[in-house]
Protein backbone atom coordinates (compact mmCIF):
# COMPACT_ATOMS: atom_id res chain seq x y z
CA UNK A 1 0.00 0.00 0.00
CA UNK A 2 2.63 2.42 0.96
CA UNK A 3 4.92 1.73 -2.13
CA UNK A 4 4.52 4.70 -3.61
CA UNK A 5 6.03 7.90 -4.15
CA UNK A 6 3.92 10.09 -2.69
CA UNK A 7 2.67 9.73 0.75
CA UNK A 8 0.49 12.02 2.57
CA UNK A 9 0.51 12.11 6.51
CA UNK A 10 -2.05 14.67 8.40
CA UNK A 11 -1.83 14.88 12.31
CA UNK A 12 -5.69 14.45 13.04
CA UNK A 13 -8.53 12.98 11.48
CA UNK A 14 -10.87 16.04 11.62
CA UNK A 15 -7.92 17.61 9.47
CA UNK A 16 -8.27 15.10 7.01
CA UNK A 17 -12.17 15.07 6.37
CA UNK A 18 -12.70 17.97 6.27
CA UNK A 19 -10.01 18.78 3.76
CA UNK A 20 -10.17 15.38 2.06
CA UNK A 21 -13.93 14.37 2.59
CA UNK A 22 -12.70 11.27 3.56
CA UNK A 23 -14.42 9.15 5.90
CA UNK A 24 -13.54 5.71 5.19
CA UNK A 25 -10.33 4.97 7.41
CA UNK A 26 -8.80 1.48 7.94
CA UNK A 27 -5.87 -0.21 9.73
CA UNK A 28 -3.17 -1.23 8.33
CA UNK A 29 0.91 -2.34 9.38
CA UNK A 30 -0.12 0.11 12.81
CA UNK A 31 -1.42 2.95 10.70
CA UNK A 32 -5.21 4.27 10.37
CA UNK A 33 -5.06 4.70 6.50
CA UNK A 34 -6.91 6.16 4.18
CA UNK A 35 -6.82 6.69 0.10
CA UNK A 36 -6.76 9.52 -2.27
CA UNK A 37 -6.82 9.52 -6.06
CA UNK A 38 -4.82 6.57 -5.23
CA UNK A 39 -2.29 7.91 -2.61
CA UNK A 40 -1.84 6.39 0.49
CA UNK A 41 -3.26 8.70 3.32
CA UNK A 42 -1.53 8.18 7.37
CA UNK A 43 -3.15 9.65 10.19
CA UNK A 44 -0.18 10.74 12.75
CA UNK A 45 -2.07 11.95 15.82
CA UNK A 46 -1.96 15.02 16.95
CA UNK A 47 1.36 16.61 18.80
CA UNK A 48 5.04 16.10 18.96
CA UNK A 49 5.00 12.80 20.64
CA UNK A 50 2.49 11.05 18.03
CA UNK A 51 3.89 12.63 14.81
CA UNK A 52 7.62 11.14 16.38
CA UNK A 53 6.27 7.81 16.87
CA UNK A 54 4.88 7.29 13.93
CA UNK A 55 6.68 8.75 11.76
CA UNK A 56 10.05 6.76 12.46
CA UNK A 57 8.12 3.72 12.33
CA UNK A 58 6.62 4.73 8.97
CA UNK A 59 10.17 5.99 7.85
CA UNK A 60 12.21 2.74 9.13
CA UNK A 61 10.24 0.50 6.44
CA UNK A 62 8.91 2.74 3.47
CA UNK A 63 10.98 4.97 1.95
CA UNK A 64 8.58 7.22 -0.06
CA UNK A 65 10.41 9.65 -2.90
CA UNK A 66 7.60 12.36 -2.11
CA UNK A 67 6.15 12.15 1.89
CA UNK A 68 3.96 15.31 2.85
CA UNK A 69 2.69 16.39 5.99
CA UNK A 70 -0.08 18.92 5.74
CA UNK A 71 -2.58 19.92 7.89
CA UNK A 72 -3.76 23.48 9.06
CA UNK A 73 -1.58 26.23 11.20
CA UNK A 74 -1.58 29.22 13.28
CA UNK A 75 0.43 32.28 11.66
CA UNK A 76 1.77 35.34 14.14
CA UNK A 77 0.33 38.50 14.22
CA UNK A 78 1.70 41.26 11.97
CA UNK A 79 3.28 38.75 9.19
CA UNK A 80 1.50 40.13 6.46
CA UNK A 81 0.08 36.37 6.15
CA UNK A 82 -3.89 36.37 6.02
CA UNK A 83 -6.02 33.68 7.08
CA UNK A 84 -6.52 30.55 4.60
CA UNK A 85 -2.85 30.85 3.15
CA UNK A 86 -1.08 28.20 2.13
CA UNK A 87 2.49 28.21 3.04
CA UNK A 88 5.45 25.26 2.25
CA UNK A 89 7.43 24.90 5.35
CA UNK A 90 11.54 24.86 4.91
CA UNK A 91 12.49 24.82 8.65
CA UNK A 92 10.48 23.52 11.84
CA UNK A 93 11.77 24.49 14.89
CA UNK A 94 11.35 22.74 18.49
CA UNK A 95 10.66 26.11 20.12
CA UNK A 96 9.17 24.91 23.53
CA UNK A 97 11.46 22.66 24.73
CA UNK A 98 13.23 25.14 26.91
CA UNK A 99 13.03 27.17 30.10
CA UNK A 100 11.24 29.92 30.83
CA UNK A 101 11.08 32.94 33.39
CA UNK A 102 8.53 34.79 32.04
CA UNK A 103 10.31 36.87 30.54
CA UNK A 104 13.07 35.24 28.67
CA UNK A 105 12.98 31.44 26.73
CA UNK A 106 15.85 29.63 26.38
CA UNK A 107 15.79 26.39 24.57
CA UNK A 108 17.27 23.33 25.91
CA UNK A 109 19.44 23.07 22.97
CA UNK A 110 21.16 26.58 23.90
CA UNK A 111 21.89 24.60 27.60
CA UNK A 112 23.56 21.65 25.41
CA UNK A 113 21.00 19.18 25.33
CA UNK A 114 20.61 18.83 21.43
CA UNK A 115 18.02 17.82 19.82
CA UNK A 116 18.56 18.32 16.39
CA UNK A 117 21.33 20.20 14.20
CA UNK A 118 20.22 23.81 14.58
CA UNK A 119 17.23 22.53 16.60
CA UNK A 120 15.45 22.75 13.63
CA UNK A 121 14.34 19.88 11.10
CA UNK A 122 14.53 19.82 7.35
CA UNK A 123 12.17 20.17 4.49
CA UNK A 124 12.12 20.33 0.53
CA UNK A 125 10.45 23.20 -0.57
CA UNK A 126 7.79 23.28 -3.17
CA UNK A 127 8.15 26.52 -5.09
CA UNK A 128 4.58 26.44 -5.68
CA UNK A 129 3.84 28.18 -2.37
CA UNK A 130 5.02 30.97 0.08
CA UNK A 131 8.11 29.73 1.40
CA UNK A 132 8.04 29.95 4.89
CA UNK A 133 9.98 29.09 8.80
CA UNK A 134 7.79 27.38 11.19
CA UNK A 135 8.03 26.61 15.05
CA UNK A 136 6.85 23.43 16.62
CA UNK A 137 5.09 23.73 20.42
CA UNK A 138 2.79 21.85 22.58
CA UNK A 139 2.19 24.96 24.71
CA UNK A 140 0.16 27.44 23.01
CA UNK A 141 -0.30 30.54 24.72
CA UNK A 142 -3.98 32.99 24.37
CA UNK A 143 -1.97 36.07 24.70
CA UNK A 144 1.08 38.07 22.53
CA UNK A 145 3.78 38.21 24.46
CA UNK A 146 4.95 34.73 24.44
CA UNK A 147 3.80 34.43 20.78
CA UNK A 148 6.16 37.04 20.43
CA UNK A 149 8.75 35.34 21.87
CA UNK A 150 8.60 32.36 20.32
CA UNK A 151 8.55 34.33 16.81
CA UNK A 152 11.86 36.52 17.58
CA UNK A 153 13.06 32.87 18.82
CA UNK A 154 13.48 31.50 15.20
CA UNK A 155 12.19 34.12 12.46
CA UNK A 156 8.78 31.64 12.15
CA UNK A 157 5.91 32.78 10.77
CA UNK A 158 3.66 30.19 11.85
CA UNK A 159 3.24 27.68 13.82
CA UNK A 160 1.89 24.27 14.45
CA UNK A 161 1.98 20.80 16.96
CA UNK A 162 3.34 18.19 14.93
CA UNK A 163 6.19 19.18 12.10
CA UNK A 164 10.01 19.58 13.19
CA UNK A 165 9.03 15.95 15.41
CA UNK A 166 7.89 14.23 11.89
CA UNK A 167 10.56 16.26 10.35
CA UNK A 168 13.41 15.02 12.50
CA UNK A 169 12.52 11.31 12.33
CA UNK A 170 12.24 11.67 8.69
CA UNK A 171 15.81 13.23 8.22
CA UNK A 172 16.74 11.19 10.86
CA UNK A 173 16.47 7.83 8.03
CA UNK A 174 17.70 10.36 5.24
CA UNK A 175 14.74 11.70 3.87
CA UNK A 176 13.79 15.42 3.66
CA UNK A 177 9.75 15.32 3.72
CA UNK A 178 7.61 18.18 2.84
CA UNK A 179 5.04 20.28 4.93
CA UNK A 180 2.27 22.07 3.30
CA UNK A 181 0.25 24.03 5.72
CA UNK A 182 -2.89 26.53 5.93
CA UNK A 183 -3.38 29.28 8.05
CA UNK A 184 -6.54 28.46 10.34
CA UNK A 185 -6.11 30.83 12.56
CA UNK A 186 -3.78 33.59 14.47
CA UNK A 187 -1.28 33.14 17.61
CA UNK A 188 -1.56 35.07 20.37
CA UNK A 189 -4.32 37.21 21.86
CA UNK A 190 -7.05 34.62 22.02
CA UNK A 191 -9.61 37.65 20.85
CA UNK A 192 -7.88 38.08 17.86
CA UNK A 193 -7.22 34.69 16.58
CA UNK A 194 -9.63 34.81 13.69
CA UNK A 195 -10.29 31.16 13.55
CA UNK A 196 -11.44 30.11 10.18
CA UNK A 197 -10.95 26.41 9.70
CA UNK A 198 -13.65 25.85 7.00
CA UNK A 199 -11.98 27.96 4.69
CA UNK A 200 -8.26 27.08 5.89
CA UNK A 201 -8.98 23.21 4.29
CA UNK A 202 -10.84 24.70 1.55
CA UNK A 203 -7.40 26.28 0.27
CA UNK A 204 -5.50 22.99 1.75
CA UNK A 205 -7.73 20.73 -0.58
CA UNK A 206 -6.48 23.02 -3.41
CA UNK A 207 -2.74 22.53 -2.53
CA UNK A 208 -2.66 19.12 -1.84
CA UNK A 209 -4.60 18.43 -5.47
CA UNK A 210 -1.62 20.50 -6.71
CA UNK A 211 0.92 18.58 -4.89
CA UNK A 212 -0.02 15.03 -6.46
CA UNK A 213 -0.78 16.49 -9.99
CA UNK A 214 2.92 17.89 -9.64
CA UNK A 215 5.01 15.11 -8.20
CA UNK A 216 3.05 12.03 -9.51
Amino acid sequence: MFNTNIVIFFPTFLECRKVLNISDFSSYFYFDTAVYKSIPIIITGAGKSNAAAHSALFFSEFKPKYPLLTGICGAYQNTGIKISDVVCIDYDYFADEANYNGNILTTIHEKGFIIAKDNRAEFQVDENFKKVSSNTVSLIPQFNSLSNIYMAKTNALVENMEGAAFGIAANKFGIKPYQIRAVSNYCGNIEKQQWDINNACVSLKKAVDLFIETHK
